[in-house]
């Protein structure tokens, strides 16, 4: 007897391993001190919502990380980063806004400091994301993808 698969689960296992190969090539530790640089360089002692807020930006990080590798068959295929990266805005920005939502709740900011903070989350969002692109379309010229 067969197993049956339907083309969902075929691209969701394909989409899987994919995610999990880009993984490899991030070092975490990078992404732990670009955090700490970014947001809390100016903090000395860890709170309970600095740890929490470093997981979060982890967090988001990865998942912009594996956006730009997920868009990187574009580029492979001539597209600019800049014409690729407007494919994914809408899901760029909506992890802009959550992660000045996590921010603005845990630190109680008020609307000039989220402003600060949204500037921070934004250059931090499209370094990652421009990784993770640069990453993948390695991958896809290598033919590994």
């Amino acid at each position: 007897m067969n197993v049956i698969f339907t083309l969902g689960e075929r691209r969701k296992e394909k989409q899987w391993k994919y995610q999990r190969s880009m993984l490899r090539t991030l070092s975490i530790n990078d992404m732990k001190k670009d955090v700490q640089r970014r947001f809390f360089a100016h903090e000395d002692e860890e709170t309970v919502s600095q740890l929490y807020l470093q997981d979060f930006c982890l967090d988001i990080g990865i998942d912009t990380f594996l956006l730009g590798a997920e868009f990187a068959r574009f580029g492979y295929y001539g597209e600019t980063e800049f014409m690729v990266m407007q494919r994914c805005t809408e899901e760029i920005k909506a992890q802009i806004d959550q992660t000045v939502a996590q921010f603005t709740a845990w630190l109680n900011l008020d609307q000039s400091q989220a402003n600060v903070y949204k500037e921070v989350a934004t250059g931090y969002i499209y370094e990652w994301w421009r990784r993770g692109f640069d990453e993948g379309k390695k991958r896809y010229q290598l033919r590994l993808h």
